[in-house]
């Protein structure tokens, strides 16, 4: 994690022009309604970082988040990290009523991490992150955020080194840490080298219990794996696609629930 007192870390206000001109190239706005921040994107775009995983060489230097009362803040990251990402995430993970914003993190020594931040006392800070996976050139999937269990709040899956064994995971935010609350399992693929879909994945609950089912693609991403984690880790369904998965999965739950009476009269 990055503390909080990092000498060359900056926080501070932007205008609208000149957030706007900083903007990372083909980076999206992230926009929510509730508290907290409303909007967030990946300013002062930087090629300090070799990898271009995704298309590119070009990441994030900084974090622009905005207000409800239309305050842009900056986090700036030290010349060790990136953001290798588009754009940022925002989500309550902890069922506050305040949203969170979560990132794809780099260290350019050591990998890629799931970062999340918030704005408390007015200032856009680190909230909670996870370590680097350990290598440079080592990426991670943010594969969908919903509420995959019974835990407080929204959860993240992430697929680690997706191209590489591709290894889920779900991370529940507690207080200021990131946990992992269900066993990984490997061989996923929810992104492939150079493309601009940084998720292959999507949530959604098919079933009405409340808790979103996972669809990813397995590693050759020549088949869907439909996955619920309540009360376990299990499979739903699955799906043989006969070719490698290129986009986003659509909608599936129609494929997997039968249609009630109702609906088929």
């Amino acid at each position: 994690m990055i503390g909080r007192g990092v000498a060359c870390l900056a926080i501070f206000a932007l205008s609208g022009a000149a957030a706007a001109q900083d903007r990372l190239p083909d980076g999206g706005v992230a926009t929510a309604s509730g508290n907290g921040p409303m909007r967030a994107w990946y300013g002062q775009p930087t090629a300090r970082y070799d990898h271009g995983i995704l298309g590119d060489a070009i990441e994030g230097g900084a974090l622009v988040a905005v207000d409800a009362a239309g305050k842009q803040n900056i986090l700036v990251l030290p010349e060790r990290y990136v953001f290798e990402d588009l754009t940022p995430r925002l989500v309550d993970l902890d069922g506050d009523g305040t949203n969170e914003i979560v990132t794809i993190r780099t260290d350019v020594t050591a990998g890629a991490a799931v970062a999340v931040y918030e704005l408390a006392a007015g200032q856009l800070r680190e909230r909670a992150a996870t370590a680097p996976i350990g290598n440079p050139h080592r990426w991670l999937s943010i594969a969908a955020i919903a509420n995959f269990t019974a835990d407080h709040g929204n959860e993240i899956a992430i697929v680690k080194t997706p191209h590489i064994g591709g290894v889920l995971e779900i991370l529940s935010l507690q207080g200021t840490k990131l946990r992992s609350i269900v066993p990984a399992v490997p061989g996923f693929s929810t992104h492939f080298i150079g493309s601009r879909d940084l998720s292959l994945a999507r949530a959604e609950d098919v079933d009405g219990d409340n808790f979103a089912e996972l669809a990813l693609p397995t590693q050759d991403r020549r088949e869907v794996k439909v996955l619920s984690f309540e009360p376990r880790t299990h499979v739903v369904a699955r799906f043989n696609m006969g070719q490698p998965i290129t986009r986003p999965i659509g909608p599936f739950g129609a494929a997997i629930v039968p249609p009630r009476q109702s609906d088929m009269e």
